[in-house]
């Protein structure tokens, strides 16, 4: 560490129990006014806003510098770009709300691996060690590229056969597969095993160095219901839409490749390429779309197959829960289960024989309905929240 991070540190740490010592003496006042979980501090694929949303009386943070996340937080960062007090604006606000917050809630819920304080020097050892000294019960949100590990992947795809989502990791920047990012990850799993009371990831897609067991990962989808049932009614124009925010590990040129060959050997349908658009655009054309293809490296349906599913669309994507045993048994039920190498014959399967689809969307929906829908999925996570606080919570032993 040179010596400007270490300064940072020190004036973050200073500020942070000074703040807390302050709103020690405001601690009735503040309890007035409970909150039970603060979730955040920065965004991960919308998951910050759908905990706090799913948890009676949370407060969501989000400090995260991006327009798609530029509302309904209860607290944002906000800052304009290139200001010249944009980094000491953010070193003095994160452990003030910090030391507020300690005095207010119940427990912190940290999404992904970043913290109130600036982490990189310490991956949180010195956020997480103050707060457990405090008796502040924190919760781990593990989303992917927060915790997994480029090293263990590779070696998972050599055991299994199957490329995985780093498998192409490296396309993506040179740092993804240099050791110091694994040993970034392995200190991050070190830190959270040592303190967090539980944890949420997916064993196997997010493969990491944690020591502590982890409960499955949850989506909290609203509870809307189906967009459009009727949709399968008219198959005159099969719609197929695929997603993503990381097309080449996420397989769009497999994706591409089948679309290409399928027209070129006459048959009609619509494909819905979608990119760096708005998840209200997601939406609107899942909600029309009667196939929707996630993605064909990963082992777990992420927040795109999840939204499909609770659109009503038979999703094509590589989950499969013999290899993520994270997901509940009968899931391979709910999908099209495609590896990298079947999405072209698994398309080809749909489209000649569209009366499938319908059935197979249900079950999709079934799916989310249970498990990746606000009232369900948040009754599951509560249940862990609750008997931590209560001392009750047993993580579940490690799998690897």
């Amino acid at each position: 560490m040179n010596v400007r991070p270490r300064l940072v540190a020190f004036l973050q740490r200073a500020a942070l129990v000074l703040s807390y010592q302050v709103h020690r003496t405001q601690r009735a006042r503040l309890r007035s006014t409970p909150i039970s979980w603060v979730v955040g501090p920065d965004e991960c694929a919308s998951m910050v806003l759908q905990i706090a949303r799913t948890i009676p009386a949370s407060y969501s943070v989000n400090f995260t510098e991006q327009a798609v996340y530029a509302s309904k937080y209860d607290y944002r960062f906000r800052t304009r770009t290139g200001s010249r007090w944009r980094w000491t604006e953010r070193i003095i606000a994160g452990p003030i709300l910090l030391g507020r917050l300690m005095n207010q809630a119940d427990g912190f819920i940290y999404v992904g691996s970043t913290g109130f304080l600036l982490t990189d020097h310490d991956q949180r050892e010195f956020e997480f060690s103050y707060l457990s000294k405090k008796g502040m019960p924190i919760v781990c949100y593990w989303c992917g590229s927060d915790i997994r590990s480029t090293k263990r992947m590779h070696e998972l795809e050599k055991q299994t056969g199957l490329p995985n989502i780093s498998t192409y990791i490296g396309e993506r920047g040179g740092v993804f597969e240099s050791e110091e990012w694994d040993r970034q990850k392995r200190v991050i799993a070190e830190v959270s095993s040592r303190y967090a009371s539980a944890m949420f990831s997916n064993t196997v897609d997010h493969l990491s160095y944690l020591t502590m067991g982890t409960e499955p990962f949850l989506y909290f989808l609203p509870n809307d219901p189906l967009p459009n049932p009727t949709k399968f009614d008219d198959l005159s124009n099969i719609v197929v839409v695929h997603a993503t925010t990381a097309p080449s590990i996420k397989g769009t040129q497999l994706v591409r490749a089948a679309i290409a060959q399928l027209r070129a050997e006459g048959y009609s349908f619509e494909y819905v390429e979608l990119i760096g658009v708005s998840n209200a655009t997601v939406k609107a054309e899942l909600a029309r779309a009667h196939i929707a293809m996630n993605q064909f490296f990963g082992f777990s349906p992420a927040v795109f197959g999840a939204e499909a599913l609770a659109a009503g669309c038979v999703v094509m994507m590589s989950s499969d829960e013999f290899i993520e045993t994270d997901l509940p048994a009968g899931t391979n039920e709910c999908w099209v289960v495609t590896k990298h190498f079947q999405v072209y014959s698994n398309l080809k399967n749909l489209l000649d024989d569209p009366g499938q689809l319908e059935s197979i969307a249900r079950k999709g929906r079934a799916w989310a309905e249970l498990y990746a829908m606000q009232d369900n999925a948040g009754a599951i996570m509560m249940r862990t929240l609750d008997a931590v606080l209560d001392g009750s919570y047993q993580p579940p032993e490690v799998r690897s």
